[in-house]
């Protein structure tokens, strides 16, 4: 990118016009046809917003958002940051309770939402009697108001002010495999550091299928902060279930992410091959012929599928970060040299290793959890260094290595201590099996299972038991699981598909 000044997101909204102008920001597929917005388009809707909301709040607000990536969705969030505000993006996938207890915790003000919550509407006002506005991203509705209509207003005026970089930008909640939410705070220099924190590569014109919730900072980071710093297009898939279908109608060059969507897609390739031996054809039929790798992020990717990647010419690479370092601590290599890594710690990050559990400090890291000083304190040291709560170690050559996580671990009667992220990954591609949690059951080692209904067999559970056996085989003794427990339906999980230990007998 040119060297322009970037210390605040509206600064990078305004930068990403007058560098790439008319290039495509934004393509979408409405209604069987493409819907394209420029990056200077993408600017202007993002100031007719910015303006009507500093013409109705005259003090620094909480404005919440509430939907699924779209253009109406981006220009709302970055409308509020050119409105010198903050952004509180919550998960769309939430129950409506929670998100009315993150808009009471997070003071929000506004909130934008799409037609999924409209009947969610009476439930937030009951308990959340801040909010003194409700607006429709996508259509008119009696008794909210309507984003098209709000931009119209002030169609072409530009909001005035600027933040200083150190100030509120986002609270982001972490969706948390264990307790209650958290509000991470991020500022403008946060986000700004970790979006500009990657190697000078040129991106340039390149398109990326974005996936993952767009409230979830990895996704907001990686797909859109990183796409306006480098002028890439962003193609939006509009579901989980689509995403085969997307891949063939954008033929994006990147995509980003998380491990179980990586497996499950490697999973129907491995079967197809096994019908159609011609992996190369496989893989151009599933993600096009463009695409140069796959970002891989939120959870521990194992070495064993990118092991499977690289057999169909495909190279994916993982990074590894948390939402409170906005989220990068290190960054996806493609062509890694080291697989069993988690990418190369970001410049500007230090990390050390305490007792095991990795630290690392930089600009990213947060201001602290919103009204929560307690958690605050045992999260970040008094001279700023985050306690990510990841096992692990660091080479020589500035990679890092996750072993597992300190919550999770198994104490077992005897003092052994053993992951159960290290045994999980032993299964990373055995197809028979959907998802598992090893955890520890009344002394001993247990897995919980849930198979894969798309897998075709005789007796899948036979199938499950033998692998488990021969993976016994190459564990130590206090590593070995003594019990198997099956399961019919998937794990609940977070919004970045990571499963919730607490909640496994759900």
């Amino acid at each position: 990118m040119a060297e322009l000044e970037l210390k605040t997101l509206k600064q990078l909204v305004y930068n990403a016009e007058e560098l790439y102008g008319d290039e495509i920001f934004l393509r979408e597929y409405i209604d069987k046809k493409f819907r394209d917005t420029s990056f200077r388009e993408f600017r202007k809707s993002c100031d007719d917003i910015a303006v009507w909301i500093q013409k109705h709040f005259t003090e620094k607000t909480h404005i919440a958002l509430v939907g699924a990536t779209s253009l109406e969705y981006l220009s709302a969030w970055f409308g509020v940051q050119c409105s010198c505000n903050v952004s509180v993006p919550l998960d769309t996938n939430n129950t409506p309770e929670n998100i009315a207890d993150e808009l009471a915790r997070s003071d929000s003000k506004m909130v934008f939402l799409d037609e999924k919550h409209v009947k969610d509407v009476p439930l937030f006002r009951e308990r959340c009697p801040q909010i003194e506005y409700y607006v429709h991203l996508h259509k008119p509705e009696e008794g909210m108001l309507f984003l098209g209509d709000m931009a119209a207003e002030y169609a072409g005026q530009k909001p005035g002010g600027s933040p200083d970089e150190d100030d509120l930008a986002a609270i982001l909640f972490t969706s948390g495999t264990t307790g209650v939410s958290k509000g991470v705070m991020l500022t403008h220099a946060n986000l700004i550091d970790n979006t500009t924190c990657t190697p000078d590569d040129d991106y340039h014109g390149m398109k990326l299928l974005t996936v993952l919730p767009i409230h979830h900072v990895f996704c907001f980071t990686i797909d859109i902060l990183h796409s306006l710093w480098n002028g890439v297009t962003v193609c939006v898939n509009d579901s989980l279930f689509h995403i085969a279908k997307n891949l063939k109608l954008f033929e994006p060059e990147y995509c980003t992410f998380v491990p179980m969507i990586a497996s499950t897609i490697l999973g129907k390739m491995q079967a197809a091959a096994k019908k159609i031996p011609l992996k190369k054809m496989i893989a151009h039929e599933t993600f096009g012929k463009k695409l140069k790798g796959i970002i891989c992020g939120g959870a521990y990717l194992d070495p064993a599928v990118i092991e499977g990647y690289k057999e169909f010419g495909i190279d994916i690479a993982q990074g590894y970060g948390m939402t409170e370092c906005s989220p990068r601590i290190c960054t996806a290599i493609i062509n890694c040299p080291h697989p069993d890594s988690v990418g190369k710690i970001v410049r500007g990050c230090e990390v050390k290793i305490v007792d095991g559990e990795i630290w690392a400090r930089s600009k990213s890291v947060m201001k602290g959890y919103y009204k929560n000083p307690e958690e605050t304190a045992n999260t970040l040291t008094p001279d700023g260094w985050l306690k990510t709560g990841d096992l692990g170690h660091t080479g020589d050559d500035g990679y890092l290595y996750i072993t597992g996580r300190k919550k999770n671990l198994i104490i077992l009667s005897n003092g052994e201590n053993v992951s159960p992220e290290a045994i999980e990954g032993k299964f990373a591609v055995f197809r028979p099996i959907k998802e598992m949690v090893v955890y520890e059951d009344n002394k001993v080692i247990t897995a919980m299972i849930y198979p894969d209904p798309d897998y075709k067999s005789k007796d899948i559970q036979a199938e499950i038991r033998k692998k488990v056996e021969e993976v016994n085989d190459t564990l130590r003794s206090e590593m070995r699981i003594v019990n198997i427990v099956f399961r019919d339906h998937e794990f609940v999980k977070t919004a970045s598909r990571k499963i919730i230990r607490a909640r496994i007998n759900e």
